[in-house]
């Protein structure tokens, strides 16, 4: 059996949340063994200053539901410590960090040990650490690294831990996927533009951009669009999101026309995913 205990994978949110989409595990011991569909491997996206960071996490429990055992308990398959390697097959960026404080600049990160959030979280200087795949628990093992990219677009991580056998390795394909982006400049006061986003997303959504994008929420003040079929205005107004009958654009479809006014003065650039 695995050492492994899965749940379904929650992304998490510190700042723009990355679509993580998995192949199924890859096994080069042998092995046949099935593991459950959710990857224990996840991304966050950061943008800082117009740089880009990506840190790849590696989430493990072992199978009774331990990282580092509590009093009188005894974990039979321990991940603590366990050694992790990642690399970088596809895609721009190096990296420029480890949890364990190993590493240089390069596409490969090998024997990267994992730790307890508990332990770290009690630590007088604790590494930085992520929320756990499954809510509510109070220790987890992690190890991460930190992939700094120039240019954001794809990236695919090869993530590759011991078997409990000790006779090969369990490795897991990770894809950061993000749409290709098209820039749209928003000029004081109004732009008229048209929508080439996906067909039927949300006004809000649109605002907050693609993973790894810029949120131009706070720079919009209205956006309106004619409804053929009542032959009436509807407005969408990012101050009133949250009142109830504030808003009546509530879908942007492809291809259709917008008014866009911005605070000002100066210009905005808002960058939207191309739909299919």
């Amino acid at each position: 059996m695995p050492r492994f205990f899965f749940a379904v994978a929650r992304l998490i949110a510190l700042l723009p949340i990355a679509v993580v989409s998995f192949t199924g595990p890859v096994f080069d011991s042998g092995r046949h063994e099935a593991l459950a569909e959710s990857s224990p491997v996840d991304f966050v996206v950061e943008d800082l200053d117009g740089s880009q960071f990506v840190y790849v996490v590696f989430h493990a429990l072992d199978r009774d539901g331990f990282c580092s055992p509590p009093d009188g308990a005894v974990s039979l398959h321990p991940v603590l410590d366990m050694p992790v390697d990642f690399v970088i097959e596809a895609g721009d960026g190096v990296i420029i960090e480890t949890s364990d404080g190993t590493g240089a600049f390069g596409r490969s990160a090998t024997g990267v040990k994992t730790f307890s959030t508990a332990e770290n979280a009690a630590a007088g200087s604790p590494v930085r650490a992520f929320p756990p795949l499954v809510s509510g628990l109070t220790d987890e093992c992690q190890a991460w690294i930190r992939v700094s990219q120039s240019i954001p677009g794809p990236l695919r991580v090869l993530v590759t831990v011991p078997s409990d056998d000790g006779a090969g390795k369990i490795a897991f394909l990770a894809d950061l996927e993000r749409p290709a982006t098209v820039d749209v400049t928003l000029t004081f006061r109004w732009s008229l533009i048209t929508w080439n986003g996906a067909d039927g997303m949300t006004p809000a959504a649109a605002l907050q951009g693609p993973a790894g994008a810029a949120d131009i929420t706070s720079k919009v003040t209205a956006m309106y669009g004619w409804d053929a079929a009542t032959q009436a205005w509807r407005a969408y107004f990012p101050a009133g999101a949250g009142v109830p009958g504030a808003n009546d654009l509530t879908a942007l479809r492809t291809g259709s026309a917008y008014w866009v006014a911005i605070s000002g003065p100066g210009p905005v650039i808002w960058p939207i995913a191309e739909g299919d």
